[in-house]
């Protein structure tokens, strides 16, 4: 699964736990308002090979589709010397279905349950939590995501398990916004 999928994954979470709480439109729209904007921060990841922790200067512009029923994250990451990676993925929020959805540049799509939500309060905070399945070493594992969203900081933690074992740390970014925005 790409990093943009997973990032997806927890925005949906977000919005099906949301649901019984508003409208689904308006669940995915405060999601969405949340998310959008330009973020700076760190990837973290379990390298496949060493085992090891890796981090990654990484930058992530968030919009809406021209339809305005998904979001565009365009992930930047400076993988070594002379080397910049980028990755687009589109995540759309179902509320009413419970199903958070990302669709990569290649345009095979996860799709995750929505199963916490903590619905925003006057700190703007919102939490979430994605179920799903992936692959990883081309093995099947269990999938879970955590996604905090607090004003300019945007937390993302995914964990993984092959079955029979313990969830363990698969990746994770930490951003802040690129401009801050006031609360108000």
């Amino acid at each position: 699964m790409t990093k943009l999928a997973r990032v997806m994954v927890v925005v949906m979470g977000v919005a099906g736990s949301l649901a019984g709480q508003a409208t689904p439109d308006a669940l995915r729209d405060a999601v969405y308002a949340g998310l959008a904007g330009e973020w700076t921060g760190q990837l973290e990841y379990r390298d496949y090979t060493s085992n090891e922790r890796v981090t990654l200067p990484t930058w992530l512009e968030v919009k809406d589709t021209p339809d305005g029923r998904s979001l565009e994250l365009r992930y930047t990451y400076d993988d070594g010397p002379a080397k910049v990676v980028t990755e687009t993925a589109t995540v759309t929020i179902d509320a009413a279905k419970g199903q958070y959805t990302v669709t990569s540049e290649d345009h095979s799509s996860r799709v995750y349950r929505i199963e916490g939500v903590a619905a925003p309060g006057r700190s703007g905070r919102m939490q979430f939590a994605l179920a799903g399945k992936g692959t990883e070493n081309d093995k099947p594992v269990d999938v879970r995501i955590k996604i905090t969203i607090e004003g300019n900081l945007y937390r993302f933690e995914k964990e993984t398990r092959v079955a029979g074992q313990e969830f363990a740390f698969r990746d994770g970014y930490v951003m802040t916004r690129r401009n801050p925005v006031e609360k108000k």
